[in-house]
């Protein structure tokens, strides 16, 4: 099957999927182990335990990315720390359109790499992009689909209030 076929067939997929059947607050975290995007071995999700994690799923053909990016950025760039961690996966099957997608919008922080869409399979992703909070013990607190402007408003207080800082 053609690359771009596959690319369409998981974006209705994520699309289509119901929420209901998605992972949800209160739901622990699955456990994944990617690799970076340069090929790099990672830790595991569970080596931040004790963190709040930021988690976004992102694909480089996926508009609404665009805007969520250097917002992102600059969250990791406020919050950058012991207590925080922002962790991006993308999901695109070729690494060479991820990477060409990073020249454009840079991001600071771990940028880990899923071709074959089982983390986002495990994750249930009702469409893209889709970020998780995860609280200190791993369990998700906030579940965010798609992204635009103002939306980091209310994430960003979210994770705040996790924190202790609001």
């Amino acid at each position: 099957m053609r690359a771009s076929l596959k690319s369409c067939i998981l974006t209705l997929s994520l699309l289509l999927a119901p929420t209901a059947w998605g992972l949800g607050t209160g739901d622990m975290a699955p456990e994944f182990r990617l690799p970076s995007l340069t090929g790099e071995s990672t830790t595991p999700l569970s080596a931040s335990h004790g963190k709040v994690r930021y988690i976004d799923f992102w694909a480089s053909w996926c508009p609404p990315c665009r805007v969520s990016v250097p917002e992102i950025a600059a969250l990791h760039e406020e919050l950058e720390g012991d207590r925080f961690e922002v962790i991006a996966i993308n999901v695109d099957e070729r690494v060479a359109d991820a990477v060409a997608f990073l020249k454009r919008y840079p991001m600071p922080y771990d940028v880990l790499s899923d071709p074959q869409g089982r983390t986002a399979a495990a994750w249930s992703l009702p469409g893209m992009p889709t970020s998780f909070v995860i609280d200190p013990e791993g369990r998700v607190t906030l579940v965010h689909v798609g992204f635009k402007r103002g939306d980091m408003k209310s994430i960003r207080a979210h994770i705040l209030e996790l924190l202790g800082r609001n």
